[in-house]
């Protein structure tokens, strides 16, 4: 992917990833082009890359819009995350730097810093909590991991999965990042599986009761 194109593509991301894009919305190049103060090309290329992946979808006039997640769907992608990441933590956690854990640390006092009960910023908690789960994967030094944790969770960047949560939810997520870093400092593979294992599978939970309405069962 060419330099443009790849920054398109980020920049597109994050703008859905903040919310000024959302379900349904119409995405045309021009306006695309004009946000990202670049040319339509890297935007067309772009906008195919996220066509191929399920985030944008082509009405029958051709027009991109934003694509909605059937809920079922992001259900599975958290079954399935709740697999791979856990396997990416044990990684990480065989070849801590100090570098990691300080960038671990300062996403965690920044998500600390917008889930306060008076100022919540779920925009943002969503934004650090994505580079928190990121970080973990590149610095468990397996593209395989990576990859495969890439494409199972395309969607979810259309998903806003903490718009309903509450500071008691919120607050336990942070808890299980503490919990993560606490496992990584002491370079404790099995803790740190077990701790991303638990932390995913009560998110899909959390989603799932607020989604469909109903206790997720096996």
């Amino acid at each position: 992917m060419s330099s443009a194109r790849q920054e398109a593509y980020e920049g597109i991301r994050n703008l859905i990833i903040s919310g000024e894009i959302v379900a349904g919305d119409p995405m045309p190049e021009e306006m695309l082009a004009e946000r990202l103060n670049t040319s339509r090309t890297p935007v067309r290329d772009a906008l195919h890359q996220l066509e191929t992946e399920g985030v944008v979808m082509r009405h029958p006039n051709r027009r991109a819009y934003l694509a909605d997640v059937n809920p079922m769907t992001v259900v599975q992608i958290f079954e399935v995350r709740a697999r791979l990441e856990p396997l990416a933590a044990r990684l990480a956690a065989s070849h801590v730097d100090p570098g990691f854990v300080e960038d671990l640390q300062q996403l965690i006092d920044k998500m600390t810093a917008v889930s306060q009960p008076d100022t919540i910023d779920r925009r943002l908690y969503r934004q650090f909590n994505e580079v928190f789960h990121w970080r973990i994967l590149q610095q468990s030094n397996s593209s395989a991991v990576a990859t495969a944790v890439r494409q199972v969770a395309r969607h979810r960047i259309t998903s806003p999965t903490f718009q309903d949560w509450t500071v008691e939810e919120l607050e336990r997520s942070q808890n299980h990042h503490r919990e993560l870093l606490d496992a990584f400092l002491v370079g404790d593979a099995d803790w740190a599986d077990a701790v991303m294992t638990t932390h995913l599978l009560a998110a899909k939970s959390i989603y799932t009761r607020a989604t469909l309405g109903t206790e997720n069962k096996p």
